[in-house]
């Protein structure tokens, strides 16, 4: 156990770096800070409400972009550059080489929403601001990232052009996202497994200040399937 938990935080502190040398990343992060600084302080002056309900909203979305971006290159590289051969040689499980790829992208994602705390910081300077909803929005930010980031790393999986990876990774996540949109045009049980599917729908309990143990469930379900298949077919590609 000693010897794994060696091995895990080896390859976490190897991928950790390779992120922080990468000027992509830090692209994707200033970018995605920029454009959701934008949409915060048109929907403040547009609404005039001292909530970040419309944030948390905006950000959700913007996920389906900026975290497919961050994991596109996370095993997909290591296709290219032929240097997972090397790595699955050594004795180091499928699980934590992929559990060390979904955490040093996990956290990025959890590093660029530091900075957006300033956005709680001036909507309670203007307003009466509901500290316990906000708290709840950031925790549904959390585990939304971790069933995307793990999506998005087992897309990475499945091909060596990262291109192709991010556009996997965006149509998964877009299928998570618009499944309660749908519901519309089916009934029954139908309608109801699509909507306890969508991702969307688990984060509207967030949203409004309560946390929901459905919600936490369906978030680390997701997070876990995914790790798990990605695992799975590393393990039938390098038998």
């Amino acid at each position: 156990m000693k010897q794994d938990n060696n091995s895990l935080s080896v390859l976490l502190k190897k991928e950790i770096l390779i992120s922080v040398k990468t000027p992509a990343a830090y692209v994707v992060i200033i970018v995605f800070l920029l454009i959701s600084g934008y949409m915060f302080a048109d929907g403040l002056f547009l609404s005039n409400v001292a909530t970040l309900r419309p944030f948390f909203t905006l950000t959700g979305i913007l996920f389906l972009f900026f975290i497919p971006a961050l994991t596109m290159r996370s095993f997909s590289e290591e296709f290219r550059n032929g240097t997972l051969e090397v790595l699955v040689t050594h004795p180091v499980s499928r699980g934590k080489l992929v559990l060390a790829k979904l955490l040093s992208s996990y956290l990025i994602v959890v590093a660029s929403l530091v900075p957006t705390i300033f956005y709680f910081i001036v909507v309670a300077s203007l307003g009466n601001i509901d500290g316990g909803a906000a708290l709840a929005g950031y925790i549904g930010l959390l585990f939304l990232a971790a069933g995307y980031v793990s999506a998005g790393v087992f897309a990475s999986s499945l091909t060596q052009n990262q291109v192709a990876a991010f556009i996997t990774a965006l149509f998964i996540l877009f299928i998570f996202f618009i499944l309660d949109k749908v519901t519309a045009l089916t009934t029954g049980n139908v309608a109801y497994i699509l909507q306890y599917a969508s991702s969307d729908f688990h984060l509207a309990s967030f949203y409004k200040g309560a946390i929901d143990l459905r919600d936490v469930v369906y978030f680390c379900a997701v997070t876990a399937f995914f790790s798990s298949l990605t695992s799975k077919w590393l393990e039938l590609k390098f038998k």
